[in-house]
Protein backbone atom coordinates (compact mmCIF):
# COMPACT_ATOMS: atom_id res chain seq x y z
CA UNK A 1 0.00 0.00 0.00
CA UNK A 2 1.52 3.34 -0.65
CA UNK A 3 1.77 5.34 2.06
CA UNK A 4 0.70 8.87 0.81
CA UNK A 5 -2.62 7.36 0.19
CA UNK A 6 -3.16 5.77 3.46
CA UNK A 7 -5.85 7.49 5.11
CA UNK A 8 -7.15 9.51 2.43
CA UNK A 9 -10.41 9.85 3.44
CA UNK A 10 -9.95 10.54 6.78
CA UNK A 11 -7.27 12.99 5.77
CA UNK A 12 -9.99 14.61 3.08
CA UNK A 13 -12.56 14.63 5.70
CA UNK A 14 -10.26 16.64 8.52
CA UNK A 15 -9.36 18.91 5.64
CA UNK A 16 -12.46 19.64 4.35
CA UNK A 17 -13.28 20.37 8.72
CA UNK A 18 -10.57 23.04 8.38
CA UNK A 19 -12.12 24.13 5.08
CA UNK A 20 -15.94 24.66 6.81
CA UNK A 21 -13.78 26.64 9.75
CA UNK A 22 -10.97 28.57 7.67
CA UNK A 23 -9.57 31.25 10.14
CA UNK A 24 -10.44 29.06 13.02
CA UNK A 25 -7.72 26.75 15.70
CA UNK A 26 -8.76 23.71 16.70
CA UNK A 27 -7.36 20.93 18.95
CA UNK A 28 -7.73 17.42 18.42
CA UNK A 29 -10.09 17.45 21.01
CA UNK A 30 -12.03 19.55 20.04
CA UNK A 31 -12.44 18.07 16.43
CA UNK A 32 -13.61 14.92 17.72
CA UNK A 33 -15.93 16.25 20.34
CA UNK A 34 -17.63 18.49 17.15
CA UNK A 35 -19.04 15.12 15.54
CA UNK A 36 -18.00 16.43 12.23
CA UNK A 37 -15.48 13.88 11.52
CA UNK A 38 -15.95 10.39 11.83
CA UNK A 39 -12.43 9.15 12.38
CA UNK A 40 -10.78 7.31 15.65
CA UNK A 41 -8.86 9.34 18.07
CA UNK A 42 -5.76 7.66 17.47
CA UNK A 43 -6.39 8.37 13.51
CA UNK A 44 -7.13 12.44 14.05
CA UNK A 45 -3.90 12.36 16.08
CA UNK A 46 -1.97 10.74 12.93
CA UNK A 47 -3.82 12.49 10.15
CA UNK A 48 -3.22 16.15 12.12
CA UNK A 49 0.66 15.19 12.90
CA UNK A 50 0.92 14.10 8.47
CA UNK A 51 -1.22 17.42 7.69
CA UNK A 52 1.39 19.14 9.68
CA UNK A 53 4.07 17.64 8.35
CA UNK A 54 2.77 18.37 5.18
CA UNK A 55 2.52 22.06 5.57
CA UNK A 56 -1.33 21.83 5.33
CA UNK A 57 -2.36 22.58 8.85
CA UNK A 58 -0.20 24.76 11.03
CA UNK A 59 0.30 23.81 14.66
CA UNK A 60 0.18 26.02 17.67
CA UNK A 61 1.51 24.72 20.95
CA UNK A 62 0.94 26.35 24.27
CA UNK A 63 1.02 24.95 28.01
CA UNK A 64 -2.21 23.03 27.65
CA UNK A 65 -2.27 21.28 23.66
CA UNK A 66 -1.72 21.91 20.21
CA UNK A 67 -3.98 23.62 17.98
CA UNK A 68 -4.36 22.87 14.48
CA UNK A 69 -5.55 25.77 11.97
CA UNK A 70 -5.11 25.61 7.77
CA UNK A 71 -2.01 27.30 6.55
CA UNK A 72 -3.89 29.15 3.83
CA UNK A 73 -0.13 30.57 2.53
CA UNK A 74 3.30 31.47 3.27
CA UNK A 75 1.84 34.82 4.97
CA UNK A 76 1.27 33.04 8.17
CA UNK A 77 4.71 32.53 9.21
CA UNK A 78 5.41 36.43 8.80
CA UNK A 79 3.25 38.07 11.04
CA UNK A 80 2.13 37.51 14.81
CA UNK A 81 -1.47 35.71 15.73
CA UNK A 82 -4.23 36.79 18.25
CA UNK A 83 -6.62 33.19 19.26
CA UNK A 84 -9.46 34.07 21.53
CA UNK A 85 -9.78 31.80 23.94
CA UNK A 86 -13.49 31.09 24.27
CA UNK A 87 -14.04 30.55 20.48
CA UNK A 88 -11.26 29.47 19.05
CA UNK A 89 -10.69 32.15 16.19
CA UNK A 90 -7.07 32.66 15.21
CA UNK A 91 -6.99 36.35 14.15
CA UNK A 92 -3.76 37.17 11.91
CA UNK A 93 -1.70 40.39 13.18
CA UNK A 94 -0.51 42.57 9.99
CA UNK A 95 -0.03 45.79 11.81
CA UNK A 96 3.39 47.98 11.88
CA UNK A 97 3.10 48.42 15.56
CA UNK A 98 3.77 44.41 15.72
CA UNK A 99 6.94 45.25 13.13
CA UNK A 100 8.19 47.61 15.28
CA UNK A 101 7.81 45.54 18.69
CA UNK A 102 9.69 43.01 17.22
CA UNK A 103 12.54 45.05 16.00
CA UNK A 104 12.07 46.45 19.45
CA UNK A 105 12.73 42.93 20.75
CA UNK A 106 15.63 42.02 18.14
CA UNK A 107 17.34 44.85 18.85
CA UNK A 108 16.78 46.02 22.70
CA UNK A 109 16.90 42.30 24.00
CA UNK A 110 18.89 40.15 21.49
CA UNK A 111 16.11 37.74 21.19
CA UNK A 112 14.89 37.14 17.41
CA UNK A 113 11.26 36.32 17.57
CA UNK A 114 9.42 33.79 15.64
CA UNK A 115 7.11 35.24 14.35
CA UNK A 116 4.72 32.56 13.19
CA UNK A 117 4.67 31.10 16.48
CA UNK A 118 3.90 33.86 18.06
CA UNK A 119 0.33 33.43 19.82
CA UNK A 120 -1.29 36.07 21.87
CA UNK A 121 -4.02 34.37 23.84
CA UNK A 122 -7.29 36.92 25.20
CA UNK A 123 -10.97 37.28 23.58
CA UNK A 124 -12.24 38.38 20.12
CA UNK A 125 -14.48 41.20 19.88
CA UNK A 126 -17.91 39.17 19.78
CA UNK A 127 -16.58 37.12 22.73
CA UNK A 128 -15.85 39.95 24.65
CA UNK A 129 -18.95 41.98 24.18
CA UNK A 130 -20.51 42.93 27.24
CA UNK A 131 -17.56 43.10 29.20
CA UNK A 132 -17.17 46.27 30.90
CA UNK A 133 -14.14 47.94 29.54
CA UNK A 134 -11.33 48.16 32.22
CA UNK A 135 -13.36 46.88 34.94
CA UNK A 136 -12.23 43.07 34.22
CA UNK A 137 -9.16 41.86 34.34
CA UNK A 138 -9.19 38.53 31.74
CA UNK A 139 -7.88 35.32 33.99
CA UNK A 140 -7.71 31.91 32.85
CA UNK A 141 -11.03 30.89 34.19
CA UNK A 142 -12.69 33.84 32.40
CA UNK A 143 -12.12 31.47 28.94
Amino acid sequence: MDKNNYNTKQRDEIVEFFNRHRGKCFTAKELIKSGEVSSGEATVYRTLSRLTQQGILKRFTDEDASCYQLNESEECAKHFHLKCEKCGKLIHMDCDFMADMKRHIENAHCFIVDIGKTVIYGLCEECSKGRKEGTEEMTGEDA
